[in-house]
């Protein structure tokens, strides 16, 4: 016997959602997308492995609008992404399927979101490479994006930027006895990222100047 589809009804005018009748029974409701890709249209013949079809793309369309959704928000990365899949509930076989469409079209680029990463939360936040590379893995990011992005950064910099922000500190508790500020001073910079040798570079130097200033009190 064969089937047809007797009526096209859209949701409402806001959606963009439409219900599928067959033979005068409603079988499913489909995404625009799904409408157009199918070329769904009143009297279309519709087998039984059709409509499995039609369900399937219909599946896997509410998959690819739920990650456009969430990267419209701002940048993630891939892991980022297969965890609000999972979250949702989402099949993982259409989760990756999207993702390689996401990434096939550049939505999806863990390589630059690295570079951008870097960037940003260097230059706005003052963290050094120990905490990006922190920030990224825990964000899934390969270790092989996070070492070329921290590549780019410049080492002199880098030092310049944590003498910057060690001084805006330092001047927050200069009064403190030296081994207070050393402590203190020591452990932000080591939060913020920079590598032992640098803090020690950096200690030594405020040491000397923390020596001058209340030496000549």
């Amino acid at each position: 016997m064969t089937n047809y589809i007797t009526r096209i009804e859209k949701c409402s005018k806001q959606a963009k959602r439409y219900r599928i009748f067959v033979d005068g029974t409603e079988v499913c409701s489909v995404h625009e997308d799904v409408l157009v890709k199918f070329h769904l249209y009143k009297g279309m013949e519709m087998e039984p492995s059709q409509l499995e079809e039609l369900l399937q793309a219909e599946e896997y369309n509410k998959v690819k609008q739920a990650v456009m959704r969430y990267l419209s928000y701002k940048p993630r990365t891939v892991y980022e992404v297969k965890q609000h899949l999972n979250e949702k509930g989402y099949e993982a076989a259409l989760g990756e399927q999207a993702i390689k469409e996401m990434e096939a079209q550049g939505f999806l680029d863990d390589r630059q979101y690295a570079k951008s990463w870097v960037a940003e939360r260097h230059r706005h936040k003052g963290y050094g490479t120990l905490r990006l590379r922190q920030e990224l893995t825990k964000k899934g990011v390969a270790s092989s994006h996070i070492d070329e992005a921290l590549a780019e950064m410049d080492e002199e910099e880098q030092r310049q930027l944590a003498m910057k922000i060690a001084e805006r500190r330092y001047l927050r508790i200069c009064g403190e006895p030296w081994p207070t500020i050393e402590r203190r001073l020591g452990q932000y910079l080591l939060r913020q990222g920079y590598p032992v040798s640098l803090v020690y570079e950096i200690l030594r130097e405020f040491r000397d100047r923390d020596e001058a200033e209340k030496g000549n009190g």
